[in-house]
């Protein structure tokens, strides 16, 4: 008996069905290969930022340390700093969930936002002095020609903080007719003090101390709290392990 049409038709969307469920696990298991040769390569520019102290490395001394081919680094990543750009933004979206964590047991808006700032200016502490080093140089260097990439990069951070303040404005906690003009604000104190005390102070002034920045910032939202406050507020935090002081005593 000859096929009809609806026969033919039939055949067609069987061979269309399992052609679109082979086409998808292809791109799945692609995917998925993809991303952790683009992880194997940023963690080992992450060990080489740390083992060089934030420089003097090439990206072939990268895809040694990942194991893989320089071909390879290249398929994944245009340049030395597209690759560190990824490191700055695997290091920001770190950042983020570290502070989101810190402050976890913290209920009251204003408390929640100083224990925010706080995690956030204390970050750097807890990855090693060479990562900090190279990720400070790479944004300065970054946003004198894409700012816009460096932005997206922070975007983590700085969406969590502008959460903050507009919850704690929107309860009458804090004085901030524009929750992102002073997320602006408070982000731009912050990035300048961590690079001062990455890369150094050129102000020839001491720098404040984590506490005493946040009570600044926070006196200039009418909402202050006093050093004793946030020094208490500071040891509640759910901060992780210093980096720093593991490595040195490995």
């Amino acid at each position: 008996m000859p096929e009809t049409t609806d026969d033919v038709n039939a055949d067609a969307e069987i061979s269309a069905d399992w052609q679109q469920r082979v086409v998808q696990r292809s791109l799945r298991a692609a995917t998925k290969r993809s991303i952790d040769r683009g992880s194997s390569l940023i963690r080992a520019a992450a060990k080489l930022l740390e083992r060089s102290n934030g420089d003097g490395f090439t990206v072939q001394d990268v895809a040694d340390e990942a194991g893989q081919s320089l071909r390879t680094l290249y398929q994944y990543f245009e340049s030395k700093d597209d690759l560190l750009l990824a490191v700055f933004e695997e290091t920001q979206r770190t950042y983020a969930g570290m502070i989101r964590t810190a402050i976890e047991d913290l209920d009251d808006p204003v408390s929640r936002l100083a224990g925010a700032l706080l995690a956030a200016v204390r970050m750097p502490e807890f990855v090693g002095t060479g990562v900090d080093r190279g990720l400070a140089r790479l944004s300065i260097k970054l946003t004198e020609v894409e700012p816009e990439l460096v932005a997206r990069s922070r975007q983590p951070v700085t969406a969590l903080i502008h959460e903050l303040v507009a919850i704690a404005a929107h309860n009458g906690k804090i004085l901030a007719d524009d929750p992102g003009a002073t997320t602006y604000m408070l982000m731009a104190l912050k990035s300048s003090f961590i690079t001062s005390r990455t890369l150094g102070s050129d102000f020839g002034v001491p720098l404040p101390e984590p506490v005493e920045l946040v009570g600044f910032c926070l006196a200039g939202l009418s909402a202050p709290l006093d050093e004793q406050y946030l020094r208490g507020l500071e040891r509640e935090l759910k901060m992780p392990k210093r980096a720093r002081a593991a490595q040195r005593k490995g």
